[in-house]
């Protein structure tokens, strides 16, 4: 449902969602206590997307808010990278098996470039939607509305772990 009293953010404050501020949040956030064994839950358990939940935590902390109709539009810059994503990251974990840390640290390394493609894309498609500011807490935030349509409620609490505290 649409927010009233909110207003479109400035030109100056979209300036700041830039790819490069979103890889540096999620590297810091994804090393919080919780956050990276609910975010491996989401993506194995609901079939979620890391980095669109990081995005969102990301957003929520700015205050920032879009219509859950645009979820979409994210979840489509998000198809040309994620099923190669989840082919390399199957990849990676039979490397792992192999026990050959050199080769699974490149695996690692390969795996967090097309990541960071998928981040950047994601930033790509959501300066091309409507960005607010929020400006009351009666609506549930971004992340909130994402797992509650993935039915992942339970992990909001982890995955946002800090946001809300302002780390």
């Amino acid at each position: 449902m649409p927010l009233s009293c909110n207003t479109s953010i400035s030109t100056s404050q979209k300036a700041l969602l830039t790819s490069e501020a979103f890889w540096s949040f999620s590297l810091s956030h994804y090393k919080k206590q919780g956050v990276q064994q609910a975010a491996l839950e989401l993506q194995d358990k609901h079939h979620g997307n890391v980095n669109l939940a990081l995005l969102l935590t990301w957003l929520d902390s700015f205050n920032i808010y879009f219509s859950p109709s645009h979820f979409s539009c994210l979840e489509v810059s998000l198809s040309q990278s994620d099923e190669l994503l989840q082919t390399y990251r199957q990849l990676r974990k039979k490397i792992k098996k192999a026990q050959d840390p050199t080769l699974y640290q490149d695996a690692l390394r390969f795996e967090l470039q097309i990541e960071k493609q998928q981040q950047n894309d994601l930033i790509t498609a959501l300066l091309r939607i409507p960005l607010q500011v929020k400006t009351t807490e009666k609506s549930p935030s971004l992340l909130s509305d994402y797992c509650s349509r993935l039915n992942a409620s339970s992990l909001l609490l982890s995955l946002e772990f800090t946001s809300r505290l302002g780390n």
